[in-house]
């Protein structure tokens, strides 16, 4: 009898050896997304015909995803004099993108802009240089993915209070520094607009008026961000920034961000342009909607217009 049980087990172990071996682990689940063709961006200026009040009421109806919210590992990228000085440097691109598109935002909401931004460098669907990600589409009228870059807002000269506080949360973001509240988010938009992909992409976070989502599946975990990040921050069709230059003529190039890297994000000793790092290398010492960006202390439209429907991003 005891013989006869211990065959049954043996036949139900080695049948659930079969099935283990047939069925695909988690690790091997996401390679296989990952190994499938990228995901089509969603469709700029694809919004619902939806007043604002009613916007904000749908976009509270798409409940947030249930999945931990994985922390984007930290990226560094080499600020040398030369990438300061360069008007098309990864430095500027980022702070471009913090101010036209968040200016309104608290520090958090900034950092949530950078962080989708350096998430998109990082990932293969996307250019794999912070400009290329901020200026991606520059050329066409609608195609741009960040409107700053294509509706003429880059012809108003930006505040110098407003430019500097960008310019330390970019780089803070360049330096290591990571914003959890977003994780691995690639899009977002305002929370007075409902995007047609809302609904199929995971909901993250609402910090502001913004609300942050990434792919669903693979595709959105951190896994599938591996592309490396390009050294080169040249970018043929880079608008210019009016004043940028007399913004920048009394920055001191070698200033150190000067605020607090959390432990797990700090600023690696490495000598590739975007590498990754874990916090575990040696390291270096380190209301109402207004119709206008009130740091521009000029009326102007917002980078997310209801009227045109533009996209913020994405």
């Amino acid at each position: 009898m005891v013989a006869g049980i211990g065959g049954v087990l043996a036949a139900a172990l080695y049948a659930a050896s079969l099935w283990a071996d047939r069925s695909p682990s988690p690790s091997q689940r996401a390679v296989t997304d990952i190994a499938r063709p990228l995901p089509p961006l969603p469709v700029p200026q694809a919004y619902k015909p939806l007043t604002a009040d009613d916007a904000l009421a749908e976009n509270e109806t798409l409940p947030f995803s249930t999945a931990p919210l994985e922390r984007a590992p930290p990226l560094v990228v080499p600020l040398n004099a030369a990438a300061f000085v360069g008007r098309r440097s990864a430095m500027d691109c980022l702070t471009a993108a913090v101010y036209y598109e968040a200016a309104q935002e608290s520090v958090t909401g900034q950092r949530g802009v950078a962080q989708v931004i350096l998430n998109r460098a990082r990932h293969p669907a996307f250019p794999n240089s912070i400009c290329g990600v901020v200026y991606q589409g520059s050329e066409r009228r609608t195609g741009c993915q960040f409107t700053f870059t294509c509706d003429g807002s880059l012809a108003r000269r930006p505040s110098r209070a407003g430019w500097d506080a960008a310019r330390q949360v970019a780089l803070a973001a360049l330096s290591g520094y990571v914003e959890p509240g977003v994780g691995m988010a690639t899009h977002y938009h305002a929370d007075y607009v409902v995007p047609y992909w809302a609904s199929s992409l995971a909901k993250l976070a609402k910090i502001d008026r913004h609300i942050f989502y990434r792919w669903a599946g693979g595709w959105g975990r951190r896994a599938a961000f591996r592309q490396s990040v390009s050294q080169e921050q040249f970018f043929d069709i880079q608008p210019q920034i009016e004043g940028l230059a007399e913004l920048d003529s009394d920055v001191t190039l070698a200033s150190p961000y000067a605020g607090t890297v959390p432990r797990g994000s700090r600023l690696a000793a490495d000598e590739t342009a975007g590498a990754l790092t874990d916090g575990s290398a040696s390291v270096l010492p380190r209301s109402e909607v207004a119709p206008s960006i009130r740091a521009d202390e000029t009326p102007a439209k917002l980078a997310v217009d209801m009227a045109k429907g533009n996209l913020k991003v994405d």
